[in-house]
Protein backbone atom coordinates (compact mmCIF):
# COMPACT_ATOMS: atom_id res chain seq x y z
CA UNK A 1 0.00 0.00 0.00
CA UNK A 2 1.49 3.29 -0.99
CA UNK A 3 0.70 6.47 0.75
CA UNK A 4 0.89 9.47 -2.05
CA UNK A 5 0.26 12.64 -1.09
CA UNK A 6 -0.41 15.70 -3.17
CA UNK A 7 2.15 17.97 -4.02
CA UNK A 8 2.53 21.65 -1.34
CA UNK A 9 0.67 24.24 -2.57
CA UNK A 10 2.93 27.17 -1.73
CA UNK A 11 1.51 31.16 -1.30
CA UNK A 12 1.70 33.10 -4.51
CA UNK A 13 2.95 29.96 -6.89
CA UNK A 14 0.84 29.63 -10.15
CA UNK A 15 -0.75 27.02 -11.63
CA UNK A 16 -0.91 27.68 -15.10
CA UNK A 17 0.15 25.06 -17.36
CA UNK A 18 3.45 25.61 -19.68
CA UNK A 19 0.90 25.27 -22.90
CA UNK A 20 -0.74 28.88 -21.68
CA UNK A 21 1.52 30.22 -19.70
CA UNK A 22 2.22 34.23 -20.77
CA UNK A 23 4.94 36.73 -20.36
CA UNK A 24 4.20 39.60 -18.21
CA UNK A 25 6.17 42.97 -18.45
CA UNK A 26 6.45 44.65 -14.93
CA UNK A 27 7.96 48.00 -15.19
CA UNK A 28 9.87 49.29 -11.37
CA UNK A 29 10.77 52.59 -10.62
CA UNK A 30 13.32 52.20 -7.81
CA UNK A 31 15.87 54.22 -5.76
CA UNK A 32 19.34 55.12 -7.19
CA UNK A 33 21.37 53.73 -3.89
CA UNK A 34 23.77 50.98 -3.26
CA UNK A 35 21.57 47.71 -2.38
CA UNK A 36 18.45 48.78 -3.77
CA UNK A 37 18.76 46.53 -7.17
CA UNK A 38 20.08 43.90 -5.58
CA UNK A 39 16.95 43.49 -3.46
CA UNK A 40 14.52 43.68 -6.03
CA UNK A 41 16.84 40.71 -8.03
CA UNK A 42 16.69 38.93 -4.72
CA UNK A 43 12.96 38.85 -4.41
CA UNK A 44 12.51 37.68 -8.09
CA UNK A 45 14.66 34.59 -7.33
CA UNK A 46 13.26 33.96 -3.76
CA UNK A 47 9.77 33.95 -5.56
CA UNK A 48 11.37 31.38 -8.12
CA UNK A 49 10.39 34.23 -11.33
CA UNK A 50 11.37 32.77 -14.07
CA UNK A 51 12.84 35.76 -15.91
CA UNK A 52 13.14 36.22 -19.70
CA UNK A 53 14.90 39.41 -19.55
CA UNK A 54 16.13 42.05 -16.71
CA UNK A 55 17.16 45.56 -17.55
CA UNK A 56 18.35 48.20 -15.80
CA UNK A 57 18.40 51.66 -16.97
CA UNK A 58 18.97 55.62 -15.55
CA UNK A 59 14.74 57.04 -15.59
CA UNK A 60 13.51 60.56 -16.89
CA UNK A 61 13.59 60.87 -13.10
CA UNK A 62 16.67 61.82 -11.06
CA UNK A 63 17.40 59.50 -8.33
CA UNK A 64 15.55 56.49 -9.62
CA UNK A 65 16.31 53.82 -12.23
CA UNK A 66 13.83 51.53 -14.60
CA UNK A 67 13.63 47.97 -13.57
CA UNK A 68 12.01 46.36 -16.59
CA UNK A 69 11.28 42.55 -15.99
CA UNK A 70 9.59 40.05 -18.24
CA UNK A 71 8.61 37.11 -16.50
CA UNK A 72 6.71 34.21 -17.62
CA UNK A 73 4.09 33.27 -15.13
CA UNK A 74 4.67 29.32 -14.94
CA UNK A 75 5.89 29.47 -11.58
CA UNK A 76 4.96 32.95 -9.90
CA UNK A 77 1.63 34.11 -9.41
CA UNK A 78 2.28 37.65 -11.17
CA UNK A 79 -0.02 39.57 -8.83
CA UNK A 80 1.62 38.02 -5.88
CA UNK A 81 5.06 38.43 -6.94
CA UNK A 82 4.13 42.84 -7.65
CA UNK A 83 2.50 42.81 -3.87
CA UNK A 84 6.25 41.30 -3.15
CA UNK A 85 8.06 43.92 -4.76
CA UNK A 86 6.24 46.92 -3.56
CA UNK A 87 7.05 45.79 -0.21
CA UNK A 88 10.87 46.48 -0.97
CA UNK A 89 11.44 50.10 0.70
CA UNK A 90 13.12 51.32 -2.35
CA UNK A 91 10.43 50.37 -5.02
CA UNK A 92 9.11 53.88 -5.33
CA UNK A 93 6.40 52.40 -8.18
CA UNK A 94 5.99 49.06 -9.58
CA UNK A 95 2.75 47.87 -12.10
CA UNK A 96 2.18 45.08 -14.27
CA UNK A 97 1.38 46.49 -18.46
CA UNK A 98 0.91 43.22 -19.80
CA UNK A 99 -2.66 44.18 -20.53
CA UNK A 100 -2.10 47.64 -21.50
CA UNK A 101 -0.92 49.29 -24.79
CA UNK A 102 2.93 48.83 -24.09
CA UNK A 103 5.61 48.79 -26.84
CA UNK A 104 8.45 46.16 -25.98
CA UNK A 105 11.46 46.23 -27.76
CA UNK A 106 14.88 44.53 -28.13
CA UNK A 107 18.44 45.34 -29.17
CA UNK A 108 20.03 42.88 -31.24
CA UNK A 109 23.66 42.75 -32.31
CA UNK A 110 24.89 40.09 -34.31
CA UNK A 111 27.95 39.15 -36.35
CA UNK A 112 27.38 36.63 -38.77
CA UNK A 113 29.93 34.53 -41.45
CA UNK A 114 30.97 35.47 -44.69
CA UNK A 115 32.48 31.99 -45.36
CA UNK A 116 29.14 30.79 -47.36
CA UNK A 117 27.46 34.19 -48.87
CA UNK A 118 28.41 37.40 -49.74
CA UNK A 119 27.99 40.51 -47.48
CA UNK A 120 25.52 41.96 -49.64
CA UNK A 121 23.66 38.64 -49.15
CA UNK A 122 23.59 38.48 -45.64
CA UNK A 123 23.00 42.30 -45.68
CA UNK A 124 19.59 42.63 -47.39
CA UNK A 125 18.63 39.17 -45.26
CA UNK A 126 19.09 41.33 -42.48
CA UNK A 127 17.34 44.59 -44.39
CA UNK A 128 14.26 42.33 -44.33
CA UNK A 129 13.98 42.57 -40.70
CA UNK A 130 14.45 46.21 -40.47
CA UNK A 131 18.16 45.24 -39.79
CA UNK A 132 21.37 47.84 -40.37
CA UNK A 133 24.73 46.54 -41.25
CA UNK A 134 27.04 47.86 -38.35
CA UNK A 135 30.47 46.71 -39.58
CA UNK A 136 32.22 44.49 -42.41
CA UNK A 137 34.74 42.79 -42.92
CA UNK A 138 36.95 40.32 -44.82
CA UNK A 139 35.09 37.15 -42.77
CA UNK A 140 31.99 39.05 -40.85
CA UNK A 141 29.52 41.40 -41.20
CA UNK A 142 27.91 42.54 -38.04
CA UNK A 143 24.09 44.14 -37.99
CA UNK A 144 22.10 45.83 -35.53
CA UNK A 145 18.02 45.27 -35.21
CA UNK A 146 15.37 46.84 -32.97
CA UNK A 147 12.41 44.88 -32.65
CA UNK A 148 9.89 43.09 -30.63
CA UNK A 149 11.50 39.45 -29.09
CA UNK A 150 9.25 37.47 -32.35
CA UNK A 151 11.12 39.92 -34.96
CA UNK A 152 14.80 39.44 -33.44
CA UNK A 153 13.87 35.63 -33.19
CA UNK A 154 13.37 35.17 -37.16
CA UNK A 155 15.72 37.42 -38.00
CA UNK A 156 18.04 34.92 -36.37
CA UNK A 157 16.61 32.35 -37.76
CA UNK A 158 17.03 33.58 -41.14
CA UNK A 159 20.55 34.18 -41.06
CA UNK A 160 21.24 30.52 -39.01
CA UNK A 161 21.87 29.17 -42.78
CA UNK A 162 25.05 32.12 -42.89
CA UNK A 163 26.34 30.92 -40.08
CA UNK A 164 26.17 33.48 -36.52
CA UNK A 165 29.16 33.74 -34.71
CA UNK A 166 27.53 35.84 -32.03
CA UNK A 167 24.93 37.61 -30.78
CA UNK A 168 24.41 39.86 -27.94
CA UNK A 169 20.90 40.82 -26.68
CA UNK A 170 20.04 43.79 -24.92
CA UNK A 171 16.84 42.57 -23.13
CA UNK A 172 13.39 43.86 -23.38
CA UNK A 173 12.59 47.58 -22.72
CA UNK A 174 9.16 48.65 -22.41
CA UNK A 175 6.87 51.86 -22.06
CA UNK A 176 3.09 51.71 -21.33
Amino acid sequence: MTNASAPAIRVGQSHVSPDVERTHVLIALVEDRPGSIDRVVGTLRRRRALLQSLTVVQSETEGLVRVTALVKDSEVDAAHLLEQLRKIVDVRQVQDVTDQPTVVRELAVIKVSLAQASSKDVVEVGQQFGANALESTADTVTLEAVGSQERIEKLLQALQPYGIQEVARSGGVAIA
